[in-house]
């Protein structure tokens, strides 16, 4: 019988025969383990071999590959790596749907990160850049910005991104335009020849300190240098001359360069018009002002070139600073006597240099209190009250007319009508008007020069200034009390002398707006 033998064995027992061809597959962590144990040493082997060879043979990276590497990182940066699966498969697979978070979509942006780069790299050059001149540059930044910019007619105007340049769309105007816009009533070209600061003092001069204002002709020139030798202090002094003059001018330079009193203290604005003489062209009244808005000071004195100052006021305002300060802050005025002499024939020791010097003069009847428009010894000023004076005192008896030297605030007060050829008491009166007090200083005063010269106004112009100022009184009037009711100081003391001084003309042109004045 013939044997049948089976086509697959089941049987689980263990056979001695090595050939079967059905043995029991080894576990994926025992090939794992085998296959360890086999490959290790090849490939320690391998990993010793490599770094022994770079060990030996190892070289700094060339140019080339530091830029490649270089572009790498910037092209890695701005195309940043994701995840191997789209979103919506990577969400599936590790266990449903994830939403993706605003940071991470800003942040894998690749406009964001030009963005970024861009900046780093911009600011990493401006860095240099500012660096660079910092360590490079002649004067450091803090000198640079002390450097006072100079527009002449030469300058031209330029758009610039440093922070220590200076620039204004009104440095576009022309110096002509400026000039007359600031002195309306002058004609264009004399607005136009004015050098601001034509000389300019080598002393800086504090804030606080009081300055002269004056004006002077090539004729009145040797004036200005007089008024320095009684006065130790600053001076803006305007200087008119006529357009065809060249030797005045150069006279005056020299004589500047070579005089320590002026070219210490005086700074000199040039005007250049027709003719020496007072001109409707450029009225004083506007030069006062030039000379006053040129200042360096916060404090004034319009003194005319033919005066002196012969006390020693230095002292005095030196002495009083806090309350003088105090004072012209508020708006109030200081006026100092005017005194001449009767004799024109006189010689420097015939100047009183003190109050006492003074009044023995005026016993003598070599001198006179010289209130201009009134009669000697008479006038606002007061004589008596001030011979017996030793503080300050208002004035009492105020008249439209009244013009003293006075020294003043050059910030708060009223600029002078430009409309008259000469005429202090304007200036006055329009302060007077605001309701500020003319306080007369008790032991200091000026001393008026014998001058024969013809007198700048003649006696024509002088005619017509009196009608103008006749008009211009009304005029003050009425826009006086309207600006003190418009403020709401109508009702204060504030209004105590445009009440005085307009009543009939506020009866006339200001009933029913500002109230019922006294």
């Amino acid at each position: 019988m013939t044997e049948v033998r089976p086509k697959h064995s089941r049987s689980t027992s263990i056979t001695k025969n090595s050939t079967t061809s059905h043995q029991r597959k080894s576990s994926l962590s025992a090939q794992q383990k085998s296959f360890s144990n086999n490959s290790a040493p090849t490939l320690n082997t391998a990993h010793f071999e490599n770094n022994k060879r770079h060990f030996h043979h190892k070289s700094s990276p060339s140019l080339s590959e530091l830029f490649n590497q270089l572009i790498f990182k910037v092209h890695s940066f701005l195309n940043p790596s994701g995840p191997l699966l789209p979103h919506s498969k990577h969400a599936s697979a590790f266990g449903g749907t994830a939403k993706r978070s605003l940071w991470t979509t800003l942040s894998q942006s690749r406009l964001i990160r030009f963005f970024v780069l861009f900046y780093a790299i911009f600011s990493v050059f401006l860095t240099l850049n500012h660096g660079w001149k910092y360590i490079t540059g002649s004067k450091p930044p803090d000198v640079e910005k002390k450097q006072v910019v100079t527009f002449d007619d030469n300058w031209v105007p330029q758009r610039t991104y440093d922070q220590d340049k200076v620039y204004s769309l009104l440095d576009t105007m022309s110096h002509g335009l400026k000039m007359h816009k600031l002195f309306s009533k002058s004609y264009y070209e004399a607005a136009k020849s004015i050098q601001p600061f034509w000389l300019k003092a080598r002393n800086t001069p504090s804030k606080d300190q009081v300055s002269i204002i004056t004006t002077v002709t090539a004729e009145t020139w040797p004036n200005l240098r007089r008024l320095t030798v009684y006065w130790d202090g600053p001076i803006s002094a305007i200087v008119h001359v006529d357009s065809q003059d060249e030797s005045a001018l150069e006279n005056i330079k020299q004589e500047y360069a070579e005089t320590a009193e002026l070219n210490h203290n005086v700074d000199l604005h040039l005007i250049r018009i027709p003719g020496e003489k007072l001109s409707v062209l450029f009225p004083r009244n506007a030069e006062r002002n030039l000379a006053r808005l040129l200042s360096r000071t916060d404090y004034i004195m319009d003194v005319p070139a033919d005066m002196i100052p012969a006390s020693d006021l230095r002292r005095t305002l030196e002495a009083n600073k806090e309350k003088v300060k105090e004072l012209l802050e508020a708006g109030d005025l200081l006026a100092l006597p005017t005194f001449s002499f009767k004799d024109k024939d006189i010689q420097k020791e015939d100047i009183p240099i003190d109050k006492g010097q003074l009044i023995n003069s005026l016993h003598e009847g070599k001198m006179v209190l010289d209130d201009k428009h009134w009669k000697e010894n008479e006038g606002p000023t007061d004589l008596e009250k001030w011979v017996d004076a030793s503080t300050l005192y208002a004035i009492d008896k105020y008249e439209f007319h009244y013009e003293p030297v006075v020294i003043e605030s050059k910030i708060v007060q009223p600029w002078c009508s430009e409309r008259f050829l000469d005429s202090r008491a304007a200036c006055i009166f329009s302060s007077y008007l605001q309701g500020n007090e003319i306080y007369v200083m008790p032991d200091d005063y000026m001393i008026q020069m014998p001058d024969d010269r013809v007198p700048d106004v003649s006696d024509f112009d002088r005619v017509v200034e009196n009608r103008i100022y006749a008009k211009f009184y009304w005029e003050q009037c009425v826009h006086h009390a309207r600006q003190l009711d418009a403020l709401g100081l109508w009702d204060t003391p504030r209004s105590e002398h445009i009440r005085s001084q307009c009543s009939r003309v506020i009866q006339n042109w200001g009933k029913g707006l500002i109230g019922k004045p006294e």
